[in-house]
């Protein structure tokens, strides 16, 4: 064994003594990873990185043939400020650490094969506000902000988002800075970058696909996208807001979700589905239920909308039954209390599952000191890396710091076996 501390051993030694997450039996991973700057993607892995800034959410996925994939990048400075620490500083605006972020571990470098926007709130796609920087002779001039600065300083291939091309159908698009400026952006980035723009269709399995090897066990299936959501059956959808009429739902039910699968190993992510939109009735519609539902039981869930205490319902985490939950903070509130219990109550599946936020602030972490579940919230802090690797049978997690760009390996949980569970074969969906 390579010389370490006990403490890193232990560290990383996360279930030596019975599966804290799905599999016959935990490792421990190698204790020399810790305090060295991180290894990186290799070909046959998937690395999803979940990138702190304290401004919002973004999440860079690199699959097993080198194929990327950025999903949001939020830019939302609070009028106080924000309470969570900018970090590495605040000498750069979030889009332009996402975008460096992404060139130190990109195996393409500047270039992205594809680009989400969950939907359309400036702490998934930027804020536009006073004193960011504007384009100037572009036509629509628009704020260098989120998802519109990392497009600045790298090339998407292809983009999606909920509401192109016309914006107004099947769900109009709420007017606000953020929708109006990814609009802009993206139209002159199609003219002048060769962006190729597509609307996200649920229940389809290939709009999104490898773009430089095939022949791996890989796919993933769109899920959920204005109120639409797959149902199971072939690509076959169910509208939850079919007969809209004057108000538009409120955005976060609204937001992109999928399932990845690279052989066993299942992973979903949803943006900020939440049970924020009503019917006139007053009932929850039910989109977070829906696209639980649709996903099925995974290895691994990004959680919906920051683990906010109107998101995770009982009805979501019994479907997913993660065995690993990992969440981006950007408030001092989150993740909510009410939330990580209903993701680690053993109520609603048996096994032991655990919460991974980025950097958590000092009064969540006393809060979370005096819960029952303490023991299964990881509070390292820092950006998370989720590495799928052999073939997709065994996954960990790193934890590397966000206070400067060394990419230093703070701890690592795991590897961890994938369970194969609920396992759908592309070739018969």
């Amino acid at each position: 064994m390579t010389k370490s501390t006990r403490r890193d051993f232990l560290k990383t030694a996360v279930c030596v003594s019975g599966a804290l997450l799905a599999g016959p039996r935990c490792h421990a991973a190698e204790s020399f990873e810790v305090g060295r700057p991180y290894a990186g993607w290799g070909t046959g892995e998937m690395d999803i990185h979940v990138i702190y800034t304290g401004r919002g959410e973004s999440l860079f996925h690199i699959f097993p043939d080198g194929t990327s994939m950025l999903i949001d990048a939020g830019d939302w400075k609070l009028k106080n400020g924000g309470p969570m620490p900018n970090l590495p500083d605040t000498s750069r605006l979030a889009g332009e650490w996402v975008a460096r972020y992404i060139e130190r571990v990109n195996p393409s470098a500047k270039h992205v094969d594809y680009m989400m926007l969950s939907h359309y709130h400036p702490d998934h796609g930027g804020q536009a506000r006073d004193g960011v920087e504007m384009t100037a002779g572009r036509g629509e001039d628009y704020a260098l902000t989120g998802l519109a600065q990392v497009g600045e300083l790298l090339t998407f291939d292809t983009a999606f988002d909920r509401g192109y091309p016309d914006y107004e159908t099947p769900v109009p698009v709420v007017k606000n800075k953020t929708a109006e400026n990814f609009r802009k952006y993206a139209a002159w980035a199609m003219k002048e970058k060769g962006l190729s723009m597509e609307k996200f269709e649920p229940g389809r399995l290939d709009q999104i696909a490898l773009r430089h090897d095939a022949s791996y066990d890989f796919h993933i299936r769109n899920l959920t996208a204005n109120g639409i959501f797959w149902t199971g059956v072939g690509e076959e959808t169910h509208n939850l807001f079919p007969d809209w009429k004057e108000e538009v739902p409120k955005e976060n039910p609204l937001s992109l979700s999928l399932t990845i699968q690279y052989g066993a190993f299942r992973y979903y992510t949803g943006g900020d589905l939440d049970t924020a939109s009503h019917y006139e009735d007053g009932t929850v519609v039910p989109i977070e239920a829906a696209a639980g539902a649709a996903a099925g039981p995974v290895d691994v869930c990004k959680a919906n909308h920051h683990v906010s205490n109107n998101a995770s319902t009982d009805e979501f985490v019994r479907a997913v039954q993660a065995r690993a939950y990992l969440s981006t903070v950007w408030v001092d509130s989150q993740p909510g209390l009410e939330a990580a219990a209903r993701l680690l109550s053993r109520e609603h599946y048996t096994g032991r599952r655990k919460l991974f936020p980025t950097l958590v602030s000092r009064m969540r972490r006393d809060s979370i000191a005096e819960q029952p579940w303490k023991d299964d919230v990881a509070l390292d802090g820092g950006h998370i890396v989720l590495k799928v690797f052999d073939s997709g049978r065994q996954y960990k997690i790193y934890y590397l710091t966000a206070e400067d760009e060394s990419m230093r390996v703070k701890a690592v949980y795991g590897p961890f076996a994938s369970t194969g569970t609920a396992r759908y074969d592309a070739r018969k969906a």
